[in-house]
């Protein structure tokens, strides 16, 4: 009987193995399965700034590979750099601004701006024009006949003129001087070298720690500066569901950011490089859910570009803003 009891176990005991073993195996070919599973491969091509968090929060979640969607970033030193890996196919769609967006659709290289990534509003991102520390200057009137130190036929330029002409000024009140580099234009203002400069934060944010006045900025107002993301036209009109699929996972980033900023401030640190003197300072921008530019905000920045010969008359909003990708 203590026999026939023990093979029982026994058999029992293999059987329960045999099933835990084909449950076990079950779930690794499930696994198996997904990871064979095809994802769809897009390029992206950024800048090392604040703007793309979104994007570098989703991938680091695992939430555009769980939507079948694997993002490669490159990261470029400069817009130019950007613009012509873009024009020769080795990138998908990048992140850049409307006058890159417009340049590049009039220049024989069609795009389509897909969502707005910072700057859905005049709060979110910051420009704005800073005087040297050692300068009188303290009030935006004392900025008339100053030479502010720019970035020519740039989102910079732009929002200069705008903010200034908001503020009264004429054409021949603004005055400029050409410095391309961002660091060394903040270099410039800081020694003196120039009078005023217009900045971007967080740099922006930077020239203020160490001294400069902030005499403008645009977080109120008109909204004048947005990030955007763009693609090629043609992989965008051949991968819809993908691109739509990534704006989805984008949208779960947003909300992760913006309930919790600080949480994400190594990530932001490190692929803003933002400067150590305001790495633990600097405060975390709110993000906007998944939309697209509004009409009025890029026909006045076209009309500008017009103005100053940049482009072209003609270019319309529908010939740069694409809507069929929107996430539900």
């Amino acid at each position: 009987m203590k026999r026939f009891v023990a093979g029982l176990l026994i058999l029992a005991l293999i059987i329960l193995g045999v099933g835990c073993n084909t449950a076990v195996r079950g779930k690794t070919e499930v696994k198996e399965a997904t990871a064979k599973k095809e994802l769809t491969i897009i390029k992206i091509g950024t800048l090392p700034t604040e703007d793309t968090l979104p994007i570098n929060v989703a991938e680091q979640k695992g939430l555009l590979k769980d939507k079948g969607i694997d993002v490669k970033v490159t990261v470029f030193k400069s817009a130019q750099e950007r613009d012509a890996a873009l024009q020769a196919g080795q990138i998908d769609g990048f992140m850049g601004d409307l006058i890159a967006a417009a340049a590049l659709q009039q220049g024989g290289t069609p795009v389509r701006v897909v969502d707005v990534l910072l700057g859905s509003k005049a709060s979110e991102g910051r420009f704005g024009i800073v005087a040297s520390p050692n300068s009188n200057i303290k009030t935006v009137a004392e900025l008339r006949g100053v030479p502010i130190a720019i970035s020519s036929n740039t989102i910079t330029e732009y929002v200069t003129d705008a903010l200034l002409k908001e503020n009264g000024f004429a054409d021949t009140d603004i005055k400029k001087v050409e410095i391309k580099a961002i660091p060394v234009r903040l270099e410039a203002v800081m020694n003196g070298q120039a009078q005023a400069a217009a900045l971007p934060d967080p740099l922006l944010t930077l020239a203020e720690k160490q001294g400069a006045h902030l005499i403008i900025d645009d977080t109120k107002g008109s909204n004048l500066s947005q990030t955007v993301l763009l693609f090629r036209k043609d992989f965008l009109a051949k991968n819809k569901k993908a691109v739509k699929d990534m704006l989805s996972g984008i949208n779960e980033s947003v909300d992760l950011i913006n309930k919790n900023p600080n949480s994400y401030r190594k990530l932001l640190v490190d692929t803003a490089k933002l400067p150590k003197p305001i790495a633990e300072s600097y405060k975390i921008n709110t993000y906007p859910k998944v939309q697209v530019p509004s009409k009025a905000d890029v026909d006045r920045l076209l009309d500008w570009m017009v103005k100053k010969g940049i482009i072209k008359p003609g270019l319309k909003y529908s010939d740069l803003v694409n809507q069929e990708v929107q996430p539900s």
